[in-house]
């Protein structure tokens, strides 16, 4: 069962991640192959995150700890609201115009939380975020094929099945 809304959507696979210097990135993996893969990966120092039907999240990157964050609205410094999937497109076009903007959300460790839009980093977002929620990571890769809202599928780099150097593609990304 697939459930879909603007901030979450799920989707059958295995999430791995490498425990990165600065951040955990992780490696959805989908399809028939997808435990192969998995063990595969983790034969390579990834970790076994879950399996299932994951919940993936839409986030975005901040630049310092605690990294990740879940945006729902934001008052920007004018005290103008925004909220919903417009956050996102709010975010690129006036996160560095107005950055004393408070954003509201999830924080990385599943609490209500609040950043200014100064904090967003705006190129490397929107992002996606699996695993447990007080314990989540950076979705940086996607091995297989699945049906993704676009927001979700933009933010996924996908990967070929054969890869095997997913480590170094997780480090420089």
């Amino acid at each position: 069962m697939k459930r879909t809304t603007i901030f979450i959507h799920q989707v059958d696979g295995i999430l791995v991640a490498y425990d990165l210097p600065e951040m955990t990135k992780g490696v959805l993996i989908v399809g028939p192959d997808a435990d192969s893969i998995a063990r595969r990966l983790q034969a390579d120092g990834a970790r076994w995150i879950e399996q299932g039907t994951l919940s993936l999240r839409l986030g975005v990157a901040l630049y310092d700890r605690p990294f990740l964050f879940t945006p729902g609205r934001v008052i920007d410094e004018n005290g103008r609201q925004v909220a919903g999937e417009a956050v996102f497109d709010w975010l690129r076009a006036n996160a560095y115009v107005l950055p004393r903007s408070e954003v509201f959300g999830v924080d990385a460790r599943g609490r209500e939380g609040q950043v200014f839009a100064r904090e967003v980093d705006v190129e490397s977002s929107p992002i996606v975020i699996g695993g447990p929620e007080d314990a989540p990571v950076y979705v940086a890769a996607l091995i297989g094929w699945a049906e993704l809202p676009l927001r979700f599928a933009a933010a996924l780099k996908v990967l070929p099945s054969e890869e095997v150097e997913v480590r170094k593609f997780l480090e420089a990304a």
